[in-house]
């Protein structure tokens, strides 16, 4: 967003809340009071100087105060599908590097992200495809006493995970390579095949509860 705009929908809006919000009937723009900053297709841009406020990494930031104790983090999964010739579906999993489990690609919500900007930047992480957020259709919401993970460092983490289904064929590939660091690697997997994962113990507990849901999905 250009600078004069920032400037122009200060002088417009600037000084009028503690906190809420407005939104400029010609732009479309959000004017965030709580953080004196106007938001624009994923972006907060600082009403004082016109730049684009970048947040620290939520969970980090936390963290430093927290330490290990349990934390509440919001987060999304995104289930990418396709039919086969046959009619069978197949759904794309991630072999996450830290349990050397399955799971649906996804991850927590950064501060002042929606749900479907976090589904399509850790789609983009951890499967490198670009996905039009517009496209994403909300399966089903999770949370509660199956959705509580203890990582290998010892955090301890209560989840509520928002959950994306969305088909492979509306999907683009990113020019870079998938990042190696939270996938180890990518399958597409049988419904079928995620029941025997489920049955063997090969599947992230955290998505265990939500792949089951995933077999007895439509997708039409």
């Amino acid at each position: 967003m250009e600078m004069t705009t920032v400037f122009e929908l200060r002088d417009k809006f600037g000084g009028k809340k503690e906190t809420g919000y407005d939104i400029d009937e010609e732009t479309g723009n959000i004017i965030v009071y709580a953080l004196n900053a106007i938001y624009n297709d994923g972006l907060y841009y600082s009403m004082t100087d016109g730049h684009v406020i970048s947040f620290d990494n939520y969970v980090k930031t936390i963290r430093a105060y927290v330490e290990q104790q349990p934390i509440h983090v919001p987060g999304t999964g995104v289930v990418v599908y396709r039919k086969c010739k046959d009619g069978q579906t197949l759904i794309l999993l991630q072999l996450r590097q830290d349990f050397g489990q399955y799971g649906l690609p996804g991850g927590g919500i950064e501060a002042g992200e929606t749900y479907q900007e976090c589904a399509t930047n850790e789609l983009l992480q951890e499967t490198a495809l670009l996905v039009p957020k517009e496209e994403l259709e909300l399966a089903s919401v999770y949370a509660g006493p199956k959705h509580i993970t203890k990582y290998p460092n010892g955090d301890i983490v209560f989840h509520t995970v928002v959950v994306f289904k969305i088909a492979y064929s509306k999907c683009k590939k990113a020019a870079h390579d998938v990042d190696k660091v939270e996938t180890k690697r990518l399958d597409w997997v049988s419904l079928d095949k995620i029941q025997e994962l489920i049955k063997e113990g090969r599947v992230f507990p955290n998505n265990i509860p939500i792949l089951e849901d995933v077999v007895k999905m439509s997708f039409d």
